[in-house]
């Protein structure tokens, strides 16, 4: 979610991000009433059987929140329905929104994406004040602004997320600015304060917003704030990426994002701070300059369209946002988009389209001269009005001006075929092709197993992957070279991150871990048994 629009007052903030709380129709069932989208539950005080986060651990994790299973083969089903089974008996947030915890990355500054089963949104886990109160807050390369929902908020958002507040931290400072954001439809107001927020190893003084109103908007998502991760030198208070240059806690300023999908149960997602992680992607980084230097993470696009075909839209500007779940484009770019779709119809509204369900096509969008292709299980969302006997299917990619400046919002439906470098140094977008996956007909035993205690190489991460540094200039390739294994030391640090507790916890855990995994695999098995058999009946 970029921020657009900056009217800066004396002690007032106003911004318009491009954040865009958007669910489509296919999202809720056929007599209108909206899905939960999050899997959200309000569970009593005390009875959480989730183990309480120790203090001390940065940790950073990247969720999503499946899309619509609509006229799936019963065997896809019913895996679908064990893996969701084992994400409800994974783990629990006191903030009621279910996440499966995943592997520890083997790379130096990377953190394990947790899922709950969606490709909804994206968060990461945020450790903020004195006391280390964990945040789950949306990875937002389309935001500057950092904020959090204050324990003075009485929304019903804020009743059903984690707060924070003045009780939970001693470095908690107050100040007097003000802050509004607004999302599409939405909006979140508050004051701005200073506390750290420690992640990814690192721990550093930030200037962020403790929401005081927050909208309905945010009740499906699973977050608790937003991580704002763009730049604007000229803000009235400088964000977490500003905060991150001033404090030099890394060699090489650049973050790094790979997103995933729920269907390919890879559970592979991460963040990497300082580097890349070269076996995220394949073939090439290639970088594209930024439109404005120092500014958002918005870079030209070289043209779009569908299986090779050109919907001449060389020229335009997209912003790269890990914090939207779908892409937008205004109506008529979207009209040259889709014009080479067999059997593509824009909806009576004109914001959406949709196609053939059985389209296979992919999209693709060219940045410095390289394509990089979406596939349709990606871009062909759910049937139309989820109506499950429709024909026609929605395309994720909507004819909405979503940034109210022509700009594209390309959020998470690009992002999970592509791996993203933001370089803050040298004001770029380092992108790659990331090897195609096909959804696998896993048996139930592996997912659920792997749900409950995965093995490190279940991330599709190498224990001797590399962190590479990429090299200078517009549209280079990333530099071979490794970086230290450890981005931030202790001598160039804000402040240092304690050892991990939960080192010495694990070992005397894993047993009894793989004793419960066994059980539960073995109850999955007989559950899933049970539903063919009534399937047959």
């Amino acid at each position: 979610m970029v921020v657009l629009n900056l009217l800066l007052l004396c002690i007032f903030t106003t911004l318009v991000s491009a954040f865009f709380p958007y669910v489509p129709k296919y999202r809720c069932i056929e007599d209108g009433s909206c899905l939960d989208l999050a899997g959200r539950e309000t569970p009593a005080a005390g009875t959480l059987d989730e183990a309480p986060q120790r203090p001390g651990i940065f940790k950073i994790k990247i969720e999503q929140t499946p899309p619509p299973t609509d006229d799936i083969p019963h065997e896809e089903r019913v895996t679908r329905y064990a893996a969701q089974l084992a994400r409800k008996n994974a783990a629990k947030r006191a903030n009621g929104f279910l996440i499966t915890k995943s592997d520890k990355p083997t790379t130096p500054n990377s953190n394990a994406i947790d899922q709950d089963g969606t490709d909804f949104s994206y968060t990461t886990s945020v450790y903020v004040g004195s006391k280390n109160k964990p945040m789950r807050m949306l990875v937002d390369s389309g935001a500057a602004s950092t904020w959090i929902m204050g324990s003075t908020c009485t929304k019903p958002a804020c009743k059903i997320h984690d707060t924070f507040g003045p009780a939970d931290s001693d470095t908690y400072k107050t100040s007097t600015k003000t802050f509004s954001l607004e999302y599409g439809t939405g909006k979140v107001s508050g004051k701005y304060i200073e506390d750290t927020l420690g992640l990814a190893g690192f721990s550093l003084p930030v200037n962020f917003g403790v929401a005081e109103d927050v909208s309905d908007d945010f009740n499906n998502y699973p977050m608790d704030g937003i991580l704002g991760l763009a730049r604007f030198p000229d803000a009235a208070v400088p964000g977490f990426a500003s905060a991150l240059i001033e404090k030099k806690l890394l060699d090489n300023n650049i973050f790094s994002v790979n997103i995933y999908r729920a269907s390919d149960l890879a559970n592979n997602g991460e963040i990497t701070f300082g580097g890349v992680d070269t076996s995220k992607y394949t073939g090439d980084i290639t970088y594209t300059d930024t439109a404005t230097k120092g500014g958002s993470w918005v870079i030209p696009v070289d043209g779009a369209g569908f299986n090779g075909g050109d919907s001449g839209l060389k020229g335009k500007n997209a912003i790269i946002d890990t914090g939207t779940t779908y892409c937008f484009m205004p109506p008529a770019d979207a009209k040259s988009f889709y014009s080479n779709v067999p059997g593509a119809k824009v909806s009576e509204d004109g914001g959406s389209y949709a196609v053939p369900c059985t389209t296979t096509i992919p999209a693709e969008f060219t940045f410095s001269g390289v394509k990089y292709s979406i596939p349709s299980k990606d871009w062909v969302g759910g049937k139309v009005g989820g109506v499950k006997t429709e024909t026609m299917c929605t395309s994720n990619i909507y004819s909405r001006d979503a940034t109210q400046d022509g700009s594209w919002l390309l959020g998470d439906t690009f992002l999970k075929s592509v791996y993203a470098v933001f370089d803050l140094d040298e004001s770029r977008i380092g992108l790659a092709q990331k090897p195609a996956v096909v959804t696998p007909k896993t048996p139930v035993s592996s997912i659920a197993s792997g749900s409950a205690a995965q093995s490190p190489t279940d991330t599709g991460s190498s224990p001797d992957a590399t962190i590479t540094t990429g090299s200078q200039g517009s549209n280079a390739i990333a530099s071979s070279s490794s970086v230290p294994t450890t981005a931030a030391s202790p001598e160039n640090s804000a402040a240092a991150v304690a050892e991990d507790p939960e080192a010495e916890a694990a070992t005397k855990e894993s047993s009894a871990s793989s004793v419960l995994s066994t059980h539960f695999t073995l109850y999955i098995a007989a559950l899933v048994a049970t539903i063919a058999a009534a399937a047959v009946l």
